[in-house]
């Protein structure tokens, strides 16, 4: 039996991608039952089950797992294709979903992205700022930013450069507190932590040698938010934790000192998590570069 419509295909592939049927009906806008009929078609035209279906989890069969990587592939370059058969003056359409954490949502990025919108109206992108992990899948995000070495396999990852933190305070904190001479001297200022469980008890700073040391750190303001805790700093209210390059601006100002120059914290590189074949689509690709330009600021 031949497949119907392309439309059961991308249903296939919402509902492998989220693992959740429900999940898969959100991102398309369709409702659950929509989703499961598509599916059942697209079994019934394969002769084939794509699903192990249980109360509180859906798992691709073996089949399923090969027909997802080629299904995938195939309808991205058909999105990519579309977006190209469109007049130039058009531009780019649709809508780009994206998450990334505090530190990225910079005014760096946000100067791009409004050049992307200005010049492709027909484009929106939603993001959510986001400080712990997120499910690329099951909320249908076109592009995830992770810190540090990605864990989920199935995603494409592209790195996009590399962050750099140092600490940093106010000048009028460190005039009223004094400045550290030495790490062990941070025990004695009122540091700013995220907020998290357990509590931020110890930074790892790395000397100019490469040689790291622990210390104890404290502090009477903590946030689950980098942006917060940045916005602290510049208060006054203490020591914290900010990107280099953004250091060397805010210093440049007046509005920052860089605390203990000797020392940093390691280095993290920055990647980008899609979905099989996205990066392909132009205004997904669009977006990428808007945050490659972001995260040039954290170095």
């Amino acid at each position: 039996m031949p497949i119907d419509s392309i439309d059961e295909l991308r249903a296939f592939v919402a509902v492998a991608d989220a693992g959740s049927f429900t999940a898969a009906a959100r991102r398309l806008g369709l409702t659950t039952n929509a989703v499961s009929q598509r599916v059942q078609r697209l079994e019934a035209a394969l002769g084939a089950r794509l699903f192990v279906r249980t109360t509180r989890s859906v798992a691709m069969t073996d089949e399923a797992a090969v027909l997802h990587v080629r299904v995938s592939r195939v309808l991205a370059d058909l999105e990519a294709a579309e977006s190209e058969l469109h007049p130039k003056e058009e531009g780019l359409r649709g809508t780009v979903r994206i998450a990334l954490p505090g530190p990225v949502a910079t005014g760096a990025f946000l100067g791009r992205l409004r050049e992307v919108l200005e010049a492709h109206p027909a484009l929106n992108v939603q993001t959510r700022v986001v400080n712990g992990p997120v499910s690329l899948a099951a909320e249908g995000l076109d592009i995830a930013l992770v810190v540090g070495q990605p864990h989920e396999t199935s995603f494409v990852g592209r790195l996009l450069g590399r962050a750099n933190w140092v600490l940093a305070a106010s000048p009028a904190y460190l005039d009223r507190h004094g400045r550290p001479r030495t790490p062990q001297d941070l025990s004695g200022h009122r540091c700013l932590r995220l907020l998290s469980s357990p509590p931020q008890r110890e930074w790892t700073l790395v000397d100019r040698q490469g040689r790291e040391t622990v210390v104890r750190v404290d502090g009477n303001f903590e946030a689950d938010d980098s942006r917060t805790l940045g916005d602290a700093a510049y208060a006054g209210l203490g020591i914290g934790i900010r990107p280099a390059r953004e250091c060397r601006k805010a210093a440049k100002a007046g509005l920052l000192e860089r605390v203990l120059p000797g020392h940093r914290f390691q280095p993290l590189d920055v990647y980008a998590l899609l979905p099989q074949g996205r990066g392909r689509i132009p205004r997904v690709s669009a977006c990428l570069d808007a945050l490659r330009a972001a995260v040039l600021e954290l170095s």
